[in-house]
């Protein structure tokens, strides 16, 4: 890459607090932008559910990854 190398500015549209939740961590602030962190643990399931048998590609992915995480992989030895 050269140092004449020009990347797209970074765009935020603000769309008020709806659906967002905000969680200090020590230093660390971290905020998160979803509709999800308002729905009770009930909600959030069913949702959850819903889009799980609708085959939400994301949602799929991020369960692959979590599953590689606690699946053993075969050694190379």
């Amino acid at each position: 890459m050269s140092s004449s190398t020009t990347f797209p500015t970074h765009t935020h549209e603000q769309r008020g607090n709806a659906g967002m939740k905000e969680f200090k961590y020590g230093n660390t602030t971290v905020i998160i932008h979803s509709p999800l962190v308002l729905m009770s643990a009930d909600e959030r399931k069913e949702w959850f559910q819903k889009e799980w048998e609708k085959g939400n590609p994301v949602l799929k992915q991020i369960a692959k990854a979590v599953m590689d995480c606690y699946v053993p992989k075969e050694s190379s030895y």
